[in-house]
């Protein structure tokens, strides 16, 4: 049975927070910019400032350290470190992206394009977090295919 290692969890957790982290600002603040304007105007926000990207950014790193962990734990149910990466990135994704976003789009916080456009992003961006964060986890601990 194979140990699970915090350190390498929290490195390569923070490689996976970096990839989401990157895909996030590409989404939100570039594809999607005019769209949270517009929700920010009708609920009365303010652009956020450096103590919400700040957190945010902190927020988001969790995540990567919590997909690594996930990958970690699934790792020795799996015969190879990518598909336990991707079975990992999946549950990740339906947790931290459908369940969340759906639960937002239901409470009236976001568009339902909105959740839809960033659900679908992470099925991208949630196994290729994984798949990175992974690498960085199993550097050194023969990582297989």
């Amino acid at each position: 049975m194979q140990d699970i290692h915090l350190a390498r969890i929290l490195l390569g957790g923070i490689a996976a927070g970096l990839v989401i982290i990157v895909g996030e600002y590409v989404l939100n603040a570039v594809l999607l910019a005019e769209h949270w304007a517009e929700l920010r105007h009708d609920f009365g926000i303010s652009q956020p400032g450096t103590a919400q990207y700040a957190s945010g950014s902190i927020l988001t790193l969790s995540y990567g350290v919590v997909l690594i962990w996930l990958y970690a734990a699934m790792r020795p149910r799996f015969r190879s470190d990518t598909k336990a990466a991707v079975v990992a990135a999946f549950t990740f994704w339906f947790i931290a992206y459908v369940l969340f976003l759906l639960s937002v789009w239901a409470n009236g916080f976001v568009t339902f394009g909105i959740a839809i456009v960033s659900i679908v992003w992470g099925l991208f961006e949630a196994p290729l977090a994984a798949l990175i964060g992974a690498r960085v986890y199993g550097l050194g601990s023969g990582f297989t295919k």
